[in-house]
């Protein structure tokens, strides 16, 4: 028997928790495991990119009415500190929101309260398609 299918199975694919979204903000945490590091046995970028994206998503995607949905247009990413094991969380937040833009900001942190990433991003406003 399955459950309901999870809003955010690209998540759940990497290991993200959500653990509160809602008034334009998001809380994404991860337990970083062997899969997610690269041969040197660092992070692999893409993984905190990931997170990122995803949470500035559901920070945005939390402000938006009925019928409406949201794209990534762009993202900037600064990787600050290496990263080997531990935990990560995102706090994103939307900074800006228009008609068809919403600008959005995420800190990434390991270990409780290392910063080891500061990400924005630039997302398309859309009305569902019918």
């Amino acid at each position: 028997m399955t459950g309901p299918r999870s809003p955010w199975p690209f998540a759940e694919l990497l290991g993200m928790r959500a653990k509160s979204v809602g008034d334009g903000r998001a809380r994404f945490e991860l337990a970083v495991e062997p899969r997610h590091l690269n041969p040197d046995g660092t992070l692999h970028g893409g993984v905190a990119y990931s997170l990122a994206d995803s949470a500035m998503g559901a920070a945005l995607f939390a402000q938006l009415g009925p019928g409406e949905m949201c794209v990534t247009l762009e993202i900037k990413m600064q990787y600050l500190a290496v990263v080997t094991g531990g935990a990560l969380a995102v706090e994103a937040a939307v900074a800006s929101r228009t008609k068809r833009i919403g600008v959005t900001e995420a800190r990434v942190f390991g270990d409780g309260d290392r910063l080891v990433a500061l990400a924005t991003g630039t997302f398309y406003i859309q009305s569902a398609r019918t």
